[in-house]
């Protein structure tokens, strides 16, 4: 590498770690951006009875359990985690995403950009309903998340940078599988 991309490259790094450090100098808390259990509150564990579908939500609420939303909410780009082929017997099946004032562009999966009209202020922000549904038999309980995938912006002041919680789904009805010997899983692939 020439000496004159070298100092462009320390330059651009440089003024990536400050305008990344600015946010967080100005940020007091962390507000999470997750799945719940429920739309008004972060619920962190649900029981869901194998078989049946369920319904999870995206919510952006502030740093602590039960602590409101302190700032208002223009645009977030979020997206759903271990939904589909990352190990969870679970698969996303459908969505709603919440109405007026929010609007939204893409898909929970790859990822959505929600847009707020007129600078929503909440205790919780509800950003969509999403429907599950069985893919396997799970051996226990699971975890699922949402995530943003960059700083919210606000509307009267700087990004804010947001925390995730997990969602533990604990299934119910489900028969262990019986222990077997390792004999006897070998007798299962002889002649």
């Amino acid at each position: 590498m020439s000496p004159m991309k070298s100092i462009r490259a320390l330059l651009v790094l440089t003024i990536l770690a400050v305008a990344a450090a600015v946010p967080a100098v100005a940020q007091t808390g962390f507000s999470v951006l997750c799945l719940s259990a429920a739309p008004e509150a972060y619920v962190g564990e649900i029981d869901v009875p194998y078989g049946e579908d369920f319904d999870l939500y995206v919510i952006l609420a502030g740093p602590e359990v039960g602590a409101p939303l302190s700032w208002r909410l223009d645009t977030v780009d979020w997206a759903v985690l271990g939904s589909c082929c990352g190990g969870s017997p679970a698969f996303l099946i459908g969505s709603e995403l919440a109405g007026a004032p929010l609007a939204h562009q893409g898909d929970p999966v790859l990822g959505v950009r929600t847009t707020s009209d007129g600078c929503v202020q909440q205790d919780v922000v509800t950003l969509a309903r999403l429907s599950f549904t069985w893919v396997y038999a799970p051996t226990g309980p699971f975890f699922l998340g949402a995530a943003a995938l960059a700083p919210a912006s606000a509307c009267d002041g700087p990004s804010q940078l947001l925390d995730g919680r997990t969602l533990r789904v604990v299934p119910t009805g489900i028969t262990p599988a019986s222990s077997s010997s390792w004999g006897g899983v070998k007798s299962l692939y002889r002649d």
